[in-house]
C-alpha cells in the first residue's frame, strides 16, 4: 500500500472573469516506480440539492473535454503536476453560482504497468472500487482487492465560483 500513499494538492486560480486554472499535484511518499496518476473529476449537476432550483448546472468548458467531467494525468516526468483551464463563457446562463467537482476515479500506474484503482466515490456500475477500497489490476487485467485507504467517499473535491 506504500505505493499509493501521497498528498494531493489542488490549486485554483482565477485568470480572468471568464477563465479559471486548476493545478493539481501529487506528492507521493514513495515515488519509486510510479509512472503516473490518472484523476477523473466529475461535476455535480446542481448547486445545492436542498434548494428549490430544479435546473442543471452546465459549468465551464475544460480544454479538450467540454463542460462536466475532465481527466488529468500527473506524470513522473512533470513532477506529478499538471493543470487545466476552464472557460466560463456559457451560451446561456445556467442559473448556478458555484460548480462543485469531486474526484470520481483515481488510478496509479506503475512502471511495470500495474494499476492501482483507488476508491474515492461510489461507482454504481461496480467497475471501480468504492471508497475506501483499493484494487490492484495487473498487466493481464486481473483485479484483486488489496486493502483500504483513509479516503472517505466524495472527500476529494474543489469548488469554482462564477
Amino acid at each position: 500500500m506504500d505505493i499509493i500513499n501521497a498528498n494531493l494538492s489542488i490549486k485554483i486560480e482565477r485568470l480572468s472573469n471568464l477563465k479559471s486554472k486548476v493545478t493539481i499535484q501529487s506528492f507521493p511518499q514513495n515515488n519509486m516506480g510510479i509512472e503516473n496518476y490518472k484523476l477523473v473529476f466529475d461535476m455535480k449537476f446542481r448547486d445545492d440539492y436542498d434548494s428549490d432550483f430544479a435546473g442543471v448546472c452546465i459549468g465551464p468548458a475544460w480544454e479538450n473535454f467540454g463542460p462536466g467531467e475532465f481527466t488529468i494525468y500527473l506524470n513522473a516526468s512533470n513532477n506529478y503536476k499538471n493543470d487545466i483551464i476552464g472557460d466560463h463563457q456559457l451560451l446561456e446562463d445556467d442559473g448556478c453560482q458555484n460548480y462543485f467537482y469531486y474526484l470520481r476515479y483515481f488510478e496509479v500506474t506503475t512502471l511495470q504497468q500495474n494499476k492501482y484503482l483507488v476508491g474515492v466515490a461510489t461507482d454504481y456500475a461496480e467497475e471501480y472500487p468504492d471508497a475506501p477500497y483499493v484494487w490492484k489490476q495487473n498487466n493481464f487485467n486481473v483485479i484483486e482487492e488489496i486493502g483500504n485507504s483513509n479516503i472517505e467517499k466524495y472527500s476529494i473535491y474543489f469548488e469554482l465560483s462564477r
